[in-house]
């Protein structure tokens, strides 16, 4: 027999069950997702960065050759 859980969503950083109206258990979940996303967002910013600095550098040996 299974059991029947209350309506209930879980928290985008350590997965604990929360109230739908909740995206987070604790204060400290959030600040600790936040981070995550920004050290996210940076490193894509990064290898963009470096893709195109990449793709320019062979482009301009290219260029020379």
């Amino acid at each position: 027999m299974s059991t029947r859980l209350p309506e209930h969503d879980h928290c985008r950083s350590c997965g604990d069950p929360v109230p739908f109206e909740q995206a987070y258990c604790s204060e400290d979940c959030y600040w600790k997702d936040q981070a995550r996303i920004k050290k996210e967002k940076n490193n894509n910013i990064i290898f963009i960065a470096a893709t195109t600095a990449s793709v320019l550098v062979i482009l301009a040996i290219g260029a020379f050759l």
